[in-house]
Formats: structure tokens, sequence, C-alpha cells
């Protein structure tokens, strides 16, 4: 095994997301136009930076003259230059400047860097992996973005991007996961566990699953591919909009907004960054990233599923439909029980 590979190959992802899609690659409030940013989608190196007119880039992290990272480099007229020979490229990949050609040497045709389709949307800088043009030309947009007030962050986690996607689809965890932050755990406190009935259904990207206890307002979660999960929690919850960015294997970096109740007040349209991660987060990181040292180590041939499982086990078979480029073709093929009954 060769341990100076890019992620020297100590993880694999169970179930990869799809590389034909738009992903997150950082907050806008994250790229500046003063000095370039490293990422990894897909365990791809890309380096992202703002031109002259503060519109965001993405480029593979490599200088294609010695092969160093573009993200060790500095902004120099707009566009990123490398640390090695000072060579300059802009948001197309075409290389500007080669500083060591004499003043009437043309930059020769063809010495570019890879660049990726980019784009700056609701709050985020999203890169397309997958081959030639972007389709669909944009990320799928998030609902009600710019009605309500939001909290913005990311948290790199040590487990693959299937684990919190499940996590968000789960409603028999809260209780026990989340003791003391997860609205569910403060009503079984009270009133105890009942047999509650979801619907579950697919989407147009995805699935979603609707239900819960009588007297608490339900609950909407859903799955919209490549990677992002929504909680809902109605007028007088908090709504969250997490994505799931795969960056290495075995691990993905999750970019989470937050957006109080509802009936708490009017809100106006606000994002605001914070370094802080919430406990209730914590929890979860906590049960995953030990779940993935246990697929790492044994597989997944352990695992035994129920009735309360079957949205996790549908966003599997939908993620690896999208990942063989068949949905949405194949989407009709898919079979699933569409009522549950689940006591939590």
């Amino acid at each position: 095994m060769d341990l100076l590979a890019p992620s020297a190959c100590l993880d694999i992802d169970r179930e990869p997301l799809p590389r034909e899609a738009w992903y997150v690659a950082c907050a806008g409030s994250e790229l500046t136009a003063a000095e370039p940013l490293a990422r990894r989608i897909h365990d791809r190196p890309i380096v992202l930076f703002r031109d002259g007119e503060g519109v965001a880039g993405a480029l593979h992290d490599r200088c294609p003259h010695r092969g160093v990272a573009l993200s060790l480099g500095k902004m120099e007229q707009g566009a990123v230059a490398c640390a090695y020979h000072g060579w300059r490229f802009g948001r197309d990949g075409a290389c500007a400047h080669i500083p060591s050609l004499c003043e009437d040497r043309p930059v020769a045709a063809g010495v570019t860097a890879d660049a990726y389709p980019c784009v700056e949307q609701e709050g985020y800088v999203w890169v397309w992996t997958g081959q030639g043009a972007a389709s669909p030309a944009a990320p799928l947009p998030i609902p009600g973005f710019s009605q309500r007030a939001w909290i913005q962050a990311s948290i790199e986690l040590a487990c693959e991007a299937i684990l919190p996607i499940e996590n968000n689809l789960d409603v028999s965890h809260p209780y026990f996961t989340h003791p003391h932050t997860h609205p569910q755990w403060f009503v079984i406190q009270q009133i105890g566990f009942r047999e509650n009935v979801y619907r579950l259904a697919l989407t147009e990207t995805g699935l979603r699953l609707t239900g819960g206890r009588d007297g608490y307002g339900g609950v909407s979660l859903a799955f919209d591919l490549p990677d992002r999960a929504t909680v809902d929690l109605g007028p007088q919850g908090p709504l969250i909009v997490m994505h799931h960015t795969p960056t290495t294997p075995g691990h993905c970096r999750q970019h989470w907004l937050f957006s109080s109740a509802l009936e708490e007040g009017e809100q106006a349209h606000s994002l605001r960054w914070t370094d802080k991660e919430p406990e209730i987060l914590k929890q979860d990181r906590r049960v995953m990233e030990s779940a993935q040292l246990t697929y790492r180590i044994e597989g997944a041939g352990f695992e035994r599923s129920v009735e309360a499982d079957a949205p996790t086990l549908l966003a599997r078979r939908i993620i690896r439909l999208a990942a063989a480029g068949r949905w949405p073709a194949d989407k009709h093929k898919l079979t699933f029980r569409d009522r549950l009954t689940i006591r939590s």
C-alpha cells in the first residue's frame, strides 16, 4: 500500500455518492479575494479562489508545470499564482502569465489547469464534479432560503457521507443519542413512547418521510440527491438543511444551515457564520464516527434492519441508482413500504 497516495487508501466508501453532481465546496463567506482555498471533493484536490471581479472559480489543485499545489500560492491580478515559479491561472484554467518567459514569448497553447464548473448560490460555492458540462446547470435550490434567517457552519466528519444522510432520516435514534438536546427527547420524557405512523414517498430528487406523534406537529425528513438532508419540524420547530460533501474515502464535510422556528416570530433573511459545533451535532458525530470504524474493520455484513430503517435503506438504493447513472430512469423500479408504524 502506498502511504503517500492522496488518501492513503485506508478507508473506502461503502455507498459512494454520485460524481455527476453539484457539491458544496465552501460557504461563500469562507472564500475571500485575498487568498486561495484548498478543498477535496471525491478525493480530488481542488483550489478555490475569487477573480478580480469577485467571481468564484475552481481548478484542479495542481500546477501543470511541476505539480505543486496551486492552493500554496497567492492571488495576483485576479488569478492564482503558483508558489513555485509564479505561473498564473484564471477561472477558466488558462495560464495567463509565466514570469520566466521573455516579453515577446507568448504562453504556449494548452498550458492549462483543469477547471471545474463553479457557481455561487444561496450562501455556498458549489463545484460540479461530473464529466463535461454541468447538468443540471445549477445546484438544487434550497427551499425558503431567501425568506428565513440562518446560522451557517461546517464540520469535518470522520465518516463517509451516507452515515449523516441516514442519521437525518432516522426517527428512532433521537431519544437515545440526543438527551437534553432534541425535541423528541423532551416529548418522550413527558409522555413516553407511542406508536406513530409515517409516510414514505419518492420525490423528483430523492425521498421524503412525513408523520409523527399526535400533539407534536409531525416531522418532515427529506433526502435530495446527491447529498442533502433536510429536517423540518414544522412551525413550532427548527428547519435544518445539511449537505454532506465527500472529501476523502471514509470522510466528509457536513455543511449545515439552521433556522429557528417560525412561530418564534417573523423572520427577515440573514446569514450568519458560526465556528461553534452545536451539542446535538456533537452527539451525532460521536455515534457516526464510531460506526465508521466498525464498517471499516468488519464491513456491513453484520447489519440487521427493522421497519424503522426503511427510509435509510431506500436512500441507499436511490444513491446506488444515481451513482450508476440510472436515476431517474429506473426510479419506477424501486419498491418499498410506504406506510410505517414506528414506536418513537
